[in-house]
């Protein structure tokens, strides 16, 4: 029964603690949020870099694998089919 008491005392002298600090608190706060923003545009400008380099990798690999392609065109060789059409039978026409 006593713990949430002494939760609850705690909580509360911790505010009390913060809002005689809060200029402190606050500083605390926007320096952190500066450091967050330089990292983030730092990190976006990296990511940015890393996928120009990525581009440009995959299309020396596929330029490459075109190039090879086009020396070695593969030889076709025609062969024909047997026709599968029945023929049609001659019919003797008799008149006299």
């Amino acid at each position: 029964m006593a713990l949430p008491f002494i939760a609850g005392v705690a909580l509360g002298a911790l505010a009390v603690v913060a809002y005689n600090k809060r200029d402190k608190v606050k500083e605390c706060a926007a320096d952190g949020f500066e450091k967050g923003k330089e990292t983030a545009k730092d990190l976006f400008k990296k990511s940015k870099d890393i996928a120009g380099d990525v581009k440009e990798f995959t299309q020396e690999k596929i330029l490459k694998t075109q190039t090879k392609s086009e020396k070695k065109p593969a030889a076709k060789k025609s062969v024909k089919k047997p026709s599968t059409a029945k023929a049609k039978p001659q019919v003797a026409n008799d008149q006299a």
